[in-house]
């Protein structure tokens, strides 16, 4: 990748298109976008949310499992044309999505957990005991006091 490369930022809009090709044009655009990328000709920075997005969208309207739209995904993130701040995270969290934990939010919870916190997270929802490496707790730890 050159250093020369002036960076794009990228809506979420094209990369569900890129992801469902459920119009032929806009499908042909975003493909032409992200293999310019992954050729190493374009660089795009992809705000997180803009992610968090992209994953609600395909999840809630166009029904894809956690595991299609994290192998669609992690093709995308992990080109390193596609920058992110945090990117090791969000790939953390998409392989997360994709395996065991069900909801985005809280795979980038726990993504953040094992990432900067040693795995500790406070969290209510007692599914997320169950993710490797996460220690959950919903309260204070006791002082003996």
């Amino acid at each position: 990748m050159s250093s020369a490369l002036r960076p794009w930022a990228i809506d979420a809009n094209v990369i569900v298109r890129y992801v469902v090709g459920d119009d032929r044009t806009l499908f042909a655009r975003s493909a032409a976008i992200l293999q310019a990328i992954e050729r190493g000709e374009m660089v795009v920075v992809c705000d997180p949310v803009q992610l968090a997005e992209v994953v609600w969208v395909l999840s809630s309207y166009y029904k894809l499992s956690n595991t299609e739209i994290s192998e669609a995904l992690l093709a995308i993130v992990q080109a390193d044309g596609f920058l992110m701040g945090d990117k090791p995270r969000y790939v953390l969290a998409l392989r997360l999505f994709g395996d065991t934990v069900k909801h985005f939010g809280d795979a980038c919870a726990c993504a953040a957990a094992l990432d900067e916190c040693e795995g500790r997270l406070y969290s209510f929802d007692r599914k997320l005991s169950s993710v490797e490496g996460v220690t959950r707790a919903e309260e204070l730890p006791s002082t003996g006091n």
